[in-house]
Protein backbone atom coordinates (compact mmCIF):
# COMPACT_ATOMS: atom_id res chain seq x y z
CA UNK A 1 0.00 0.00 0.00
CA UNK A 2 1.22 3.94 -0.79
CA UNK A 3 2.22 5.16 1.98
CA UNK A 4 0.46 8.31 2.59
CA UNK A 5 1.98 11.52 3.22
CA UNK A 6 1.14 14.85 4.69
CA UNK A 7 2.54 18.05 2.82
CA UNK A 8 3.24 20.90 5.40
CA UNK A 9 5.88 22.42 3.25
CA UNK A 10 5.99 23.07 -0.78
CA UNK A 11 9.09 22.74 -2.24
CA UNK A 12 10.51 23.53 -5.45
CA UNK A 13 10.75 19.65 -7.93
CA UNK A 14 13.87 20.94 -9.29
CA UNK A 15 16.61 18.70 -9.63
CA UNK A 16 18.60 19.93 -6.99
CA UNK A 17 16.82 22.19 -3.59
CA UNK A 18 18.87 25.12 -3.32
CA UNK A 19 20.38 26.77 0.00
CA UNK A 20 21.05 25.86 3.38
CA UNK A 21 18.24 23.76 5.15
CA UNK A 22 20.36 23.34 8.60
CA UNK A 23 19.35 26.01 10.35
CA UNK A 24 15.77 25.62 9.20
CA UNK A 25 15.70 21.74 9.85
CA UNK A 26 16.51 22.68 13.72
CA UNK A 27 13.70 25.02 13.71
CA UNK A 28 11.59 22.53 11.91
CA UNK A 29 12.06 22.41 8.69
CA UNK A 30 9.81 24.71 6.74
CA UNK A 31 11.86 27.87 5.55
CA UNK A 32 8.83 29.73 4.38
CA UNK A 33 8.16 30.75 8.15
CA UNK A 34 11.70 32.38 7.90
CA UNK A 35 11.48 34.69 5.25
CA UNK A 36 15.01 35.73 5.57
CA UNK A 37 16.52 32.68 5.33
CA UNK A 38 18.58 31.56 2.08
CA UNK A 39 17.18 28.27 1.84
CA UNK A 40 13.96 30.24 0.27
CA UNK A 41 15.68 30.54 -2.85
CA UNK A 42 14.20 26.99 -4.05
CA UNK A 43 10.32 27.95 -3.07
CA UNK A 44 10.35 31.46 -3.56
CA UNK A 45 13.21 31.83 -6.57
CA UNK A 46 13.33 35.87 -6.13
CA UNK A 47 15.46 35.24 -2.89
CA UNK A 48 18.76 35.38 -5.02
CA UNK A 49 18.09 38.98 -4.77
CA UNK A 50 19.37 39.11 -1.59
CA UNK A 51 22.40 36.74 -1.68
CA UNK A 52 25.72 37.27 -2.12
CA UNK A 53 27.31 34.46 -0.81
CA UNK A 54 29.54 31.29 -1.10
CA UNK A 55 28.03 28.18 0.81
CA UNK A 56 29.19 24.57 1.68
CA UNK A 57 26.42 22.14 2.99
CA UNK A 58 26.29 18.42 4.18
CA UNK A 59 29.53 18.84 6.30
CA UNK A 60 30.16 15.58 7.75
CA UNK A 61 28.70 13.53 4.87
CA UNK A 62 29.79 11.58 2.60
CA UNK A 63 27.63 13.80 0.06
CA UNK A 64 27.09 17.46 -0.11
CA UNK A 65 26.85 20.34 -2.04
CA UNK A 66 28.07 24.00 -2.68
CA UNK A 67 26.54 26.96 -3.76
CA UNK A 68 27.66 30.49 -4.98
CA UNK A 69 25.66 33.63 -5.55
CA UNK A 70 26.89 36.76 -6.38
CA UNK A 71 26.57 40.27 -8.29
CA UNK A 72 25.15 43.69 -8.15
CA UNK A 73 21.46 44.84 -10.61
CA UNK A 74 22.01 41.23 -11.97
CA UNK A 75 22.54 38.40 -9.24
CA UNK A 76 24.06 35.25 -10.34
CA UNK A 77 24.82 32.02 -9.00
CA UNK A 78 25.67 28.36 -9.15
CA UNK A 79 24.68 25.22 -7.11
CA UNK A 80 27.02 21.53 -6.89
CA UNK A 81 25.20 18.88 -5.54
CA UNK A 82 26.75 15.55 -4.65
CA UNK A 83 23.72 13.97 -3.04
CA UNK A 84 23.19 10.91 -4.98
CA UNK A 85 24.13 9.29 -8.07
CA UNK A 86 21.33 10.89 -9.62
CA UNK A 87 22.66 14.55 -8.91
CA UNK A 88 25.99 13.74 -9.52
CA UNK A 89 24.59 13.37 -13.32
CA UNK A 90 23.25 17.30 -12.69
CA UNK A 91 24.93 19.48 -15.86
CA UNK A 92 23.93 22.58 -14.67
CA UNK A 93 22.24 24.14 -11.48
CA UNK A 94 21.35 27.98 -12.46
CA UNK A 95 19.98 30.85 -10.80
CA UNK A 96 19.37 34.30 -11.72
CA UNK A 97 17.73 37.34 -10.75
CA UNK A 98 17.57 41.25 -11.87
CA UNK A 99 16.19 42.84 -8.58
CA UNK A 100 12.82 41.40 -9.17
CA UNK A 101 12.31 38.71 -10.53
CA UNK A 102 14.64 35.10 -9.93
CA UNK A 103 14.80 31.85 -11.86
CA UNK A 104 16.06 28.68 -11.21
CA UNK A 105 17.10 26.72 -13.67
CA UNK A 106 18.58 22.96 -13.34
CA UNK A 107 19.17 20.14 -16.09
CA UNK A 108 20.69 16.73 -15.41
CA UNK A 109 21.53 14.55 -18.22
CA UNK A 110 23.51 11.11 -18.43
CA UNK A 111 23.87 7.97 -20.86
CA UNK A 112 25.47 5.11 -21.35
CA UNK A 113 26.54 2.55 -24.67
CA UNK A 114 28.33 -0.68 -23.97
CA UNK A 115 29.41 -2.49 -26.87
CA UNK A 116 26.09 -3.83 -29.04
CA UNK A 117 24.17 -3.32 -26.11
CA UNK A 118 21.39 -0.81 -27.05
CA UNK A 119 21.92 2.49 -25.18
CA UNK A 120 20.30 3.61 -21.77
CA UNK A 121 19.67 7.35 -20.35
CA UNK A 122 17.89 9.24 -17.82
CA UNK A 123 17.10 12.74 -18.22
CA UNK A 124 15.47 15.74 -15.92
CA UNK A 125 14.66 19.42 -16.40
CA UNK A 126 14.05 21.95 -13.19
CA UNK A 127 12.29 25.48 -14.01
CA UNK A 128 12.05 27.93 -11.11
CA UNK A 129 10.61 31.40 -11.13
CA UNK A 130 9.85 34.31 -8.46
CA UNK A 131 8.87 37.90 -7.80
CA UNK A 132 7.09 39.86 -5.32
CA UNK A 133 3.95 41.39 -6.18
CA UNK A 134 1.21 43.74 -4.19
CA UNK A 135 -0.32 40.61 -2.63
CA UNK A 136 2.45 38.69 -1.50
CA UNK A 137 5.22 36.95 -2.63
CA UNK A 138 4.93 34.37 -5.05
CA UNK A 139 7.39 31.47 -6.22
CA UNK A 140 6.67 28.89 -9.31
CA UNK A 141 8.79 25.67 -9.97
CA UNK A 142 7.98 22.79 -12.99
CA UNK A 143 10.23 19.57 -13.62
CA UNK A 144 10.09 16.51 -15.61
CA UNK A 145 12.27 13.68 -15.93
CA UNK A 146 12.58 10.18 -17.90
CA UNK A 147 14.74 7.25 -17.75
CA UNK A 148 15.36 3.91 -20.75
CA UNK A 149 17.25 1.44 -19.80
CA UNK A 150 17.60 0.00 -23.20
CA UNK A 151 14.89 -2.66 -23.25
CA UNK A 152 11.43 -2.46 -24.80
CA UNK A 153 9.86 -2.15 -21.84
CA UNK A 154 7.09 0.81 -20.83
CA UNK A 155 9.93 3.55 -19.46
CA UNK A 156 9.36 5.81 -16.50
CA UNK A 157 8.84 9.69 -16.93
CA UNK A 158 7.58 12.37 -14.14
CA UNK A 159 6.39 15.47 -14.14
CA UNK A 160 6.13 17.91 -10.97
CA UNK A 161 4.71 21.30 -10.16
CA UNK A 162 4.71 23.63 -7.07
CA UNK A 163 3.29 27.12 -6.12
CA UNK A 164 3.62 28.66 -3.32
CA UNK A 165 2.33 32.19 -1.91
CA UNK A 166 4.10 34.24 1.32
CA UNK A 167 2.00 37.80 1.99
CA UNK A 168 0.97 39.31 5.00
CA UNK A 169 -2.07 38.86 6.69
CA UNK A 170 -3.34 39.78 10.22
CA UNK A 171 -6.14 36.46 11.07
CA UNK A 172 -6.26 35.99 14.86
CA UNK A 173 -3.37 35.72 16.52
CA UNK A 174 -1.33 35.82 13.44
CA UNK A 175 0.19 38.38 10.85
CA UNK A 176 1.14 36.43 7.88
CA UNK A 177 0.30 33.32 5.39
CA UNK A 178 1.84 30.86 3.89
CA UNK A 179 0.38 28.91 1.45
CA UNK A 180 1.69 26.02 -0.94
CA UNK A 181 0.20 23.46 -3.46
CA UNK A 182 1.84 20.75 -5.47
CA UNK A 183 1.58 18.20 -8.03
CA UNK A 184 3.63 15.37 -8.92
CA UNK A 185 2.96 12.35 -11.29
CA UNK A 186 5.17 9.82 -12.15
CA UNK A 187 4.08 6.82 -14.93
CA UNK A 188 5.47 4.14 -16.50
CA UNK A 189 2.88 2.42 -19.56
CA UNK A 190 -0.32 1.55 -17.32
CA UNK A 191 0.99 1.58 -13.81
CA UNK A 192 0.91 5.55 -12.52
CA UNK A 193 1.08 7.48 -9.15
CA UNK A 194 0.15 10.64 -8.89
CA UNK A 195 -0.02 13.13 -5.85
CA UNK A 196 -1.69 16.31 -4.86
CA UNK A 197 -1.08 18.23 -1.64
CA UNK A 198 -2.09 21.77 -0.50
CA UNK A 199 -1.36 23.48 2.63
CA UNK A 200 -2.24 26.74 4.20
CA UNK A 201 -0.44 28.43 7.44
CA UNK A 202 -0.41 31.35 9.47
CA UNK A 203 2.89 32.24 11.21
CA UNK A 204 4.06 35.22 13.60
CA UNK A 205 7.34 36.13 15.56
CA UNK A 206 6.86 35.80 18.98
CA UNK A 207 7.51 38.67 21.72
CA UNK A 208 10.51 36.44 23.93
CA UNK A 209 12.93 39.33 24.54
CA UNK A 210 16.05 40.58 23.95
CA UNK A 211 18.71 37.79 22.24
CA UNK A 212 15.96 35.67 21.44
CA UNK A 213 13.40 35.01 18.57
CA UNK A 214 10.76 32.80 17.92
CA UNK A 215 8.16 31.79 15.15
CA UNK A 216 4.54 29.73 16.05
CA UNK A 217 2.93 28.86 13.18
CA UNK A 218 -0.30 26.87 12.57
CA UNK A 219 -1.83 25.08 9.51
CA UNK A 220 -3.91 23.20 7.29
CA UNK A 221 -2.55 20.18 5.40
CA UNK A 222 -4.13 18.41 2.41
CA UNK A 223 -2.57 15.19 0.66
CA UNK A 224 -3.85 12.76 -1.78
CA UNK A 225 -2.87 9.75 -3.93
CA UNK A 226 -3.75 7.85 -6.80
CA UNK A 227 -1.87 4.74 -7.59
CA UNK A 228 -2.54 1.57 -10.11
CA UNK A 229 -0.01 -1.23 -10.20
CA UNK A 230 -0.52 -1.04 -14.09
CA UNK A 231 -1.95 -4.91 -14.30
CA UNK A 232 -4.36 -5.86 -15.98
CA UNK A 233 -7.54 -5.82 -14.28
CA UNK A 234 -6.12 -3.67 -11.51
CA UNK A 235 -8.51 -0.47 -10.09
CA UNK A 236 -6.79 2.96 -9.09
CA UNK A 237 -6.14 3.15 -4.99
CA UNK A 238 -6.98 6.76 -3.48
CA UNK A 239 -5.78 7.42 -0.49
CA UNK A 240 -6.01 11.06 1.42
CA UNK A 241 -5.23 12.38 4.42
CA UNK A 242 -6.26 15.93 6.24
CA UNK A 243 -4.43 17.42 8.88
CA UNK A 244 -5.26 19.69 11.48
CA UNK A 245 -3.67 21.54 13.76
CA UNK A 246 -0.27 21.68 11.60
CA UNK A 247 2.42 23.10 14.47
CA UNK A 248 5.81 24.70 14.46
CA UNK A 249 7.19 26.11 16.70
CA UNK A 250 10.73 27.87 16.21
CA UNK A 251 13.36 29.27 18.82
CA UNK A 252 16.85 30.66 18.02
CA UNK A 253 18.64 32.27 20.99
CA UNK A 254 21.62 33.90 21.40
CA UNK A 255 24.22 32.60 24.07
CA UNK A 256 27.29 34.68 23.35
CA UNK A 257 27.25 37.06 20.56
CA UNK A 258 28.90 34.45 18.00
CA UNK A 259 27.10 30.99 19.30
CA UNK A 260 23.00 30.25 18.97
CA UNK A 261 21.03 27.35 19.87
CA UNK A 262 18.44 26.62 18.34
CA UNK A 263 15.18 24.08 18.73
CA UNK A 264 12.63 22.88 17.14
CA UNK A 265 9.06 20.91 16.99
CA UNK A 266 6.50 20.05 14.87
CA UNK A 267 2.85 18.23 15.70
CA UNK A 268 0.50 17.27 13.40
CA UNK A 269 -3.26 15.83 14.06
CA UNK A 270 -4.88 13.76 11.55
CA UNK A 271 -7.89 14.95 11.30
CA UNK A 272 -9.43 12.51 8.61
CA UNK A 273 -7.17 9.70 6.65
CA UNK A 274 -8.86 7.19 4.41
CA UNK A 275 -7.84 4.51 1.51
CA UNK A 276 -10.32 3.45 -0.90
CA UNK A 277 -13.93 2.65 1.12
CA UNK A 278 -12.03 0.16 2.95
CA UNK A 279 -9.65 2.05 5.73
CA UNK A 280 -10.56 5.66 7.43
CA UNK A 281 -9.09 6.87 10.74
CA UNK A 282 -8.15 10.29 12.69
CA UNK A 283 -5.68 10.84 15.11
CA UNK A 284 -3.13 7.89 15.66
CA UNK A 285 -4.97 5.20 15.13
CA UNK A 286 -4.04 3.51 11.25
CA UNK A 287 -6.47 0.38 11.09
CA UNK A 288 -4.82 -2.85 8.85
CA UNK A 289 -2.14 -1.06 7.22
CA UNK A 290 1.26 -0.30 8.82
CA UNK A 291 3.01 3.20 7.08
CA UNK A 292 0.28 5.06 6.78
CA UNK A 293 0.35 8.72 7.81
CA UNK A 294 -0.96 9.19 11.33
CA UNK A 295 -0.68 12.19 14.04
CA UNK A 296 2.99 12.57 15.11
CA UNK A 297 5.31 15.04 16.97
CA UNK A 298 8.79 15.28 16.53
CA UNK A 299 11.41 17.70 17.62
CA UNK A 300 14.66 18.98 16.73
CA UNK A 301 18.26 20.80 17.81
CA UNK A 302 20.76 22.73 16.28
CA UNK A 303 23.75 25.31 16.68
CA UNK A 304 24.98 28.43 14.64
CA UNK A 305 28.24 29.97 15.18
CA UNK A 306 28.66 33.67 13.50
CA UNK A 307 32.51 34.65 12.98
CA UNK A 308 32.55 37.82 10.73
CA UNK A 309 31.36 37.10 7.40
CA UNK A 310 31.33 33.64 8.32
CA UNK A 311 28.38 31.28 9.78
CA UNK A 312 28.63 27.72 10.46
CA UNK A 313 24.80 25.87 10.93
CA UNK A 314 24.97 22.40 12.72
CA UNK A 315 21.66 20.07 13.23
CA UNK A 316 22.41 18.13 16.16
CA UNK A 317 21.81 14.20 16.56
CA UNK A 318 19.33 14.60 19.60
CA UNK A 319 19.33 10.90 20.50
CA UNK A 320 22.93 10.73 21.08
CA UNK A 321 23.21 13.78 22.64
CA UNK A 322 20.12 14.07 25.40
CA UNK A 323 20.80 9.96 26.39
CA UNK A 324 24.23 10.52 26.86
CA UNK A 325 25.36 14.43 27.15
CA UNK A 326 28.42 14.19 29.71
CA UNK A 327 30.01 11.89 26.71
CA UNK A 328 29.80 14.79 24.44
CA UNK A 329 31.26 17.58 27.00
CA UNK A 330 33.84 15.57 28.04
CA UNK A 331 34.59 14.55 24.61
CA UNK A 332 34.66 11.25 24.83
CA UNK A 333 32.37 10.40 22.19
CA UNK A 334 32.32 7.85 19.39
CA UNK A 335 29.60 9.37 17.12
CA UNK A 336 29.54 13.09 15.46
CA UNK A 337 27.84 15.63 17.71
CA UNK A 338 26.22 16.96 14.59
CA UNK A 339 24.36 14.84 12.02
CA UNK A 340 24.23 17.63 9.67
CA UNK A 341 26.26 21.06 9.05
CA UNK A 342 26.52 24.08 6.62
CA UNK A 343 29.50 26.58 6.45
CA UNK A 344 28.00 30.22 5.04
CA UNK A 345 30.71 33.12 3.70
CA UNK A 346 28.06 36.25 3.42
CA UNK A 347 29.70 38.77 1.18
Amino acid sequence: MKFVKTITILMTFCVMAFGNMDRINALGGNPGFWPEDDANVSAFPAMVNNLDMVQASGAGNSTGAATVIWGEGTTWGFGFDGASDTDNNDWLNLMWGNGTYGATFSLGSSSQEVGENEPTSTFGLGVGFGMNMDFGEIGVNFSTGSSDDGTEADQPSTMGLAFNLRRAQDIWLFDNMLVGFSMDNEATGDMIDNDMGLSVDLFTALPVGDGVSATFAMGFGYHSNTMNDGMEGSEDVSSSVITLPAVNLGVEAEVTDWAHVRFGLNHAYVLSGSVGDDYSWTGASTPGENGMMESNFNWNFGLGFDYGSFTLDMVLDNTALFNDPVRYVTGRNDDALSSSATLTWNF
